[in-house]
């Protein structure tokens, strides 16, 4: 099996296991496609997820855009499902600090969109593009940027993640966030 569809399938089977709570979002932010069931007196709606619409050509372009290399298993990820709102909670070791942040956000990905969400989250943070850090997601409560750490590239194409607590970053100016060091 190709690893987008290895990336499908373990997807669909996160989706089967995640609590039903996590499927709600308010209807304004659900395309009719991927709404499941009624509105609630709140405005809530359920979702469901579908099958990505996003093209390897879509990922290239948003690669070309920001001078920037995903890697294969991100890219497999993107193009493995729509989805209105998805978080993954941050694993912990063992006896060892991890950090405060218990889970991480993906920028939204609903049907209709493309990479949009993707491309405001970069922009958002692109003077650590300069620094050598893709940002990709955002830790719980908009506690910073979680990035791939490009100046650390691993052998196999991957990078190591790390996340910038957005208190760390407050008193700097953009071209301070370019620099590395800091």
């Amino acid at each position: 099996m190709d690893r987008k569809a290895d990336m499908r399938s373990s997807m669909k089977e996160l989706f089967a296991q995640m609590d039903e709570a996590l499927f709600m979002d308010v209807v304004e932010n659900v395309p009719f496609e991927m709404r499941d069931g009624v509105v609630d007196k709140e405005g809530w709606i359920k979702w469901k997820p579908l099958p990505s619409q996003i093209t390897e050509q879509e990922v290239r372009e948003l690669e070309e855009t920001f001078h920037i290399e995903l890697p294969s298993l991100l890219k497999s990820f993107i193009m493995s499902y729509h989805y209105v709102a998805l978080q993954f909670d941050n694993e912990s070791i063992p006896g060892v600090y991890w950090s405060d942040c218990t889970f991480v956000e993906f920028p939204r990905l609903p049907v209709g969109q493309g990479l949009k969400a993707f491309y405001d989250l970069i922009h958002q943070w692109s003077p650590l593009l300069s620094a050598g850090y893709i940002p990709f997601a955002i830790a719980e409560d908009d506690q910073g940027p979680v990035c791939l750490n490009a100046g650390s590239r691993h052998k196999d194409g991957d990078y190591p993640i790390v996340w910038f607590f957005h208190e760390d970053l407050r008193h700097l100016d953009e071209n301070e966030l370019r620099d590395r060091k800091n």
